[in-house]
């Protein structure tokens, strides 16, 4: 496609993008398909028999779990059989007494033993044994099966990287780069012209994936992150006291009665809590001093227009009330002239009206308010947005629950139909997911047409990789490699560089867990006795450790 000049990022997906990008993905599949040589016919003549045999071990597995409900349910009534017999014993040698009823329960039941057993071990369990033995035969034949419908399509799979999805991405919408690893001199740029921070400037987070480019020649970076905080845990401790209470009958008689009562208590101690995050960004030039900040208005969820006018005549009154207040008190504050944007959008925290109206001009809060309040072509408003002077965070929900690295597995399948399918599906959502997260720039024109000024690099970096894609790597492996022997929890990964060459990055990693102690609170409880009592209450404390070991990162592998 062509540049982009429309600045209507809502429109030109559904009316240019996500038909070509369809065609994009549908066309390199069956080139791949075509390059590789696969059989597809044979393949799939493998998966009927698969699913054939799916069935067949279905039903004799049907026929089996029947057997053994049946075996399961006869067994259960022997044993009501054995305690009606105990009962019966019991009543004749112990209590000395004995009815034609005892005796009848006594002789049906041993009758119900012997002919359960019987066939519980005549004709259950041999049956049994033969289904279990089917069923291994048929299990071993469909693995063998599937393991042929995979090695007719590992010429295929061969074929397949991480890259595909970014470059048909990059196909698609020609003004996107992006980037095969997070070099240094990338993240040179990001750091020292637009202010990204560096991966060790947050101790309780670690890069789990990043994916680095530029879009019309302005740097941005998603990330998917592990964070740590620590939250609290409420624990709860009981204690059951005894005690006899004296009161007065009906009668006027003095008498006693034994009581107990299970006392509660809770203690609230310190707990390491992670979540993952997923954010995007982005570097450009334009508007340099302004900052904000702006939450979701979640306006496409309100399934009536008139709710939603409701709401924003409601909020403009506030926020024309508020702009009163903040202009008393010297501040530089203006409702916009489109209150539906200014409610919408928000960003009311903006220090810089000058350069917050450079920036959302008419055509971006038009195009804004199209995204905000879209309830069919994409998520809507969902994203966080904030700006600190020229490096901007986008924050979208919807990318949180997707797997953004183009890993291949997405679309690994011994049926060539299923991969052709989760292969358009996975990176047609893929080019989706990316752009709506891009889409709030891209409605705004100044951000477009922003071309970024020069940029000297240094001339020489202390690492091929920057920290972030030394995290990844790292996040990569078991953990277990760097975790303290006595971590508990989750761990925080953190690197630094020791040195490197032009093959490999010699790193340190820094693996920040906790371990745990069992500690013990005695909490004071009134209880229905009039007293107080102690109450144990045992909660866990954590105690952060570290380990740090060497580790070498092969620049080549992560490139790949």
């Amino acid at each position: 496609m062509g540049a982009f000049t429309q600045y209507e990022p809502l429109d030109e997906y559904k009316n240019v993008y996500k038909a070509q990008h369809e065609k994009n993905v549908s066309e390199h599949f069956e080139n791949l398909v075509r390059q590789s040589a696969v059989d597809e016919t044979e393949n799939r003549k493998t998966v009927k028999q698969i699913d054939q045999k799916k069935q067949e071990i279905a039903k004799f597995d049907k026929v089996n779990r029947r057997k053994k409900t049946l075996r399961g349910l006869l067994i259960f009534v022997i044993v009501i059989a054995c305690i009606a017999i105990s009962y019966c014993i019991y009543e004749y040698f112990v209590e000395n007494f004995y009815t034609d009823l005892t005796i009848g329960i006594s002789g049906s039941s041993v009758v119900i033993i012997v002919v359960f057993l019987l066939l519980i071990f005549k004709n259950l369990n041999p049956k049994i044994r033969t289904l279990t033995q089917i069923l291994e035969k048929l299990n071993k034949t469909l693995n063998e099966l599937i393991n042929r419908a995979y090695a007719q399509l590992e010429p295929l799979f061969a074929l397949f990287n991480r890259q595909i999805s970014s470059r048909l991405m990059e196909k698609t919408y020609q003004l996107i780069q992006l980037d095969d690893f997070f070099e240094i001199r990338r993240y040179d740029y990001l750091n020292r012209k637009f202010g990204l921070p560096d991966s060790n400037e947050n101790p309780n987070e670690s890069t789990f994936f990043v994916q680095s480019g530029e879009i019309n020649g302005n740097p941005f970076c998603f990330f998917k992150t592990l964070n740590h905080f620590m939250g609290n845990k409420t624990y709860e401790g009981t204690k059951t006291i005894y005690w006899t209470e004296h009161y007065t009958d009906a009668n006027g008689k003095r008498r006693s009665r034994s009581r107990s009562e299970t006392l509660h208590a809770y203690v609230t101690k310190p707990f390491p809590e992670y979540y993952y995050n997923t954010y995007l960004v982005y570097g450009n030039e334009a508007a340099p001093n302004l900052i904000f900040s702006r939450k979701p208005s979640f306006a496409g969820e309100y399934d009536d227009e008139r709710k939603l006018e409701k709401k924003v005549k409601h909020e403009i009154k506030d926020l024309e009330s508020e702009m009163r207040k903040r202009v008393k008190r010297g501040e530089n504050f203006t409702v916009m002239g489109n209150g539906e944007f200014d409610v919408l959008f928000g960003a009311t925290d903006r220090n810089h009206e000058t350069e917050f109206r450079l920036l959302f001009t008419p055509v971006a809060q038009r195009e804004m308010l199209k995204l905000i309040k879209d309830k069919t072509i994409s998520w809507g408003d969902d994203f966080l947005f904030k700006k600190h002077k020229m490096v901007n965070f986008i924050a979208p929900a919807h990318l949180k629950s997707f797997d953004i690295s183009g890993n291949p597995q997405h679309y690994t399948h011994y049926d060539i139909d299923t991969v052709r399918r989760q292969f358009n599906d996975y990176n047609n959502l893929y080019f989706k997911q990316l752009y709506f997260s891009f889409a709030p720039f891209l409605a705004i024109p100044l951000y477009q047409q922003h071309k970024p000024h020069e940029f000297i690099y240094r001339d020489v970096y202390n690492s091929n990789l920057c920290g972030y894609e030394h995290e990844c790597e790292v996040n990569r492996r078991d953990v277990s490699l760097f975790a303290h022997r006595h971590s508990v929890t989750r761990n925080i990964l953190k690197t630094a560089v020791r040195s490197h060459d032009s093959e490999n990055d010699n790193i340190s990693v820094s693996a920040y867990g906790f371990r745990s102690e069992r500690r013990t609170d005695y909490v004071s409880v009134f209880g229905g006795d009039g007293r107080y009592h102690n109450v144990p209450v045992h909660w866990d404390e954590y105690i952060s450790v570290c380990n740090t070991i060497n580790y070498s990162i092969n620049v080549e592998e992560a490139r790949n």
